[in-house]
């Protein structure tokens, strides 16, 4: 006779490491594959030996983030993240910006041990590897109890045009047709596996109350307790999430209560990945993956010395704002624009400390869509007639959106909170000291995201952008231009940036070098 409740076991998960191969940002002791493998390994076999299975889980994002992603075309950091020991992964918006057609190339060249998961991700048949490693659902059966693990990816607007031939449909949806399903097949819990950011999977828990837990991604939420999402009918779904860049591993101990169909909580925390040895061949994975970019682009090329950081890192409390502002200085340098835009969520908050390297100017920037475009994103301009700018400016800052400006001051009263930063109402706009001409046409410079994906998303976009042109200057130089003209660049930027309008604002020093073309 079986007993009531099951024997527990435990899973554990991590999410958004984005090839952080060796460590996570500006910590050179935590994080990396090396450290998570063996980590993982070690819980599974403490587990073991007081008779608890494990299920191991990422929920997405382990693909682009990091120059180590376009090492190979991808295919070394997939690999890499396939020797962990996952048992199952969820696709995130970041492991498909490649497009269908590469995405397809590396499902097909690299062999890995987990499922790789995507319900709601659907692509050309023509892409045969994306059809035969990705799956809708996983299962398992651990003490007679039938586990099913679903996977959801975020159907954003921003990314999902990405793909090229296919699409994300709505992730509630496709949860609740699953669940049904899952359910039918006979199992007992079904756990959905989510690259969707908490808000989505708060909502998610409302929607489909078929769900019994939520392992989620995406939002970079350092999750330390429980989160129960209560559902109509009572019933307490509950969520987690571990952070960004394998900093830390959640560790989640469960049982299953037979006579009342109800998954329990036992136990929750989130372990900092900082304590095991690194694993030797993961490691001599990641030398490989190095040497493969070295191939690429020239050891000496990325490590050149070209300037100097000394912002606060971010995990004592530095600001990433100081260099999304830099950023957005360096696309207007670029292309002596009126006014730069720029979005946080294009950068990360891995910005240089210490030492300035081609290498860490990628990593602080770390966007590219076309493999064959290895220098990433591309500086753009667009002819914007003024009457739109402080309409543009006055509801992204309203709203809360993460938007950067150069070019554009104005005077701002903080109004709120919001997802991504404060709300701010702001008046008095300047375009470098002038009031802004309604009539006039300004030059906007603007990333390549911005333009392409706005363009894929609504014709509106590409109406307001009229006249744009693709600089064919790559992000990457552009920041390299004005780190070597800064040099030095420190916590008081904001305040020493030249004012705008004097003659010694942009001081003409540009540096063009060419690197070999993209490894195929």
């Amino acid at each position: 006779m079986r007993v009531a409740v099951a024997a527990p076991f435990q899973i554990l998960h991590t999410n958004d490491i984005h090839s952080h191969l060796d460590h996570s940002i500006h910590t050179p002791d935590i994080g990396g594959y090396g450290r998570l493998t063996n980590m993982i390994r070690r819980l599974k076999i403490d587990a073991k030996e007081e008779g608890i299975e494990t299920i191991a889980m990422d929920a997405g994002d382990f693909l682009e983030g990091n120059i180590y992603y376009l090492a190979d075309r991808g295919r070394k950091a997939y690999e890499i993240h396939g020797m962990a020991g996952f048992d199952v992964s969820v696709i995130g918006n970041h492991d498909y910006l490649m497009g269908a057609r590469d995405l397809n190339v590396i499902l097909r060249d690299v062999k890995t041990s987990f499922q790789l998961l995507g319900a709601n991700m659907i692509v050309d048949k023509k892409y045969k590897a994306i059809h035969e490693k990705m799956k809708p659902y996983w299962e398992t059966e651990i003490d007679g109890v039938k586990i099913g693990v679903l996977g959801l990816t975020t159907n954003d607007l921003l990314y999902k045009w990405r793909i090229g031939d296919g699409d994300i449909i709505n992730e509630y949806k496709t949860a609740k047709r699953y669940a049904k399903e899952l359910r039918e097949r006979g199992n007992d819990v079904v756990i959905a596996l989510t690259h969707m950011g908490i808000s989505k999977d708060k909502k998610l828990a409302k929607k489909v109350p078929e769900i019994d837990l939520i392992v989620g991604g995406h939002s970079h939420t350092f999750m330390h307790k429980v989160f129960y999402q209560k559902t109509k009918k009572g019933k307490k779904i509950p969520i987690v999430q571990a952070g960004k860049h394998a900093q830390y591993l959640g560790q989640l101990l469960l049982d299953y209560d037979r006579k009342k169909k109800k998954l329990n909580v036992l136990n929750y925390k989130l372990l900092p990945v900082n304590r095991d040895h690194k694993h030797e061949e993961v490691e001599e994975k990641i030398y490989y993956a190095n040497d493969a970019l070295y191939d690429q682009f020239g050891a000496d090329w990325l490590n050149e010395p070209l300037g100097e950081s000394l912002i606060t890192p971010v995990h004592l409390g530095g600001r990433p704002e100081i260099w999304y502002h830099f950023i957005t200085d360096a696309m207007v340098e670029s292309i002596d624009a009126d006014v730069g835009v720029h979005v946080s969520a294009l950068s990360g908050d891995n910005y240089p400390i210490g030492k300035i390297s081609r290498r860490s100017i990628y990593d602080s920037n770390p966007r590219t869509f076309e493999f064959d475009r290895h220098f990433g994103y591309n500086v753009y301009s667009a002819r914007v007639r003024g009457v739109w700018i402080p309409i543009i400016a006055k509801i992204a800052l309203r709203f809360g959106l993460p938007l950067y400006f150069s070019g554009l001051t104005f005077d701002y009263k903080k109004v709120g909170d919001s997802r991504y930063t404060h709300k701010y109402k702001i008046k008095k706009l300047r375009i470098r000291g002038k009031r802004i001409n309604p009539f006039r046409h300004y030059k906007i410079a603007l990333s390549e995201a911005i333009v392409r994906g706005g363009e894929a998303i609504t014709p509106f976009v590409k109406l307001l952008l009229k006249y744009g042109d693709d600089y064919k200057i790559p992000m990457w130089r552009a920041i390299e231009d004005r780190v070597r003209n800064f040099r030095v660049i420190d916590d008081n930027y904001l305040s020493n940036r030249p004012p705008y309008g004097r003659e010694n604002y942009v001081e003409v020093n540009k540096y063009r070098l060419t690197i070999p073309g993209a490894a195929r």
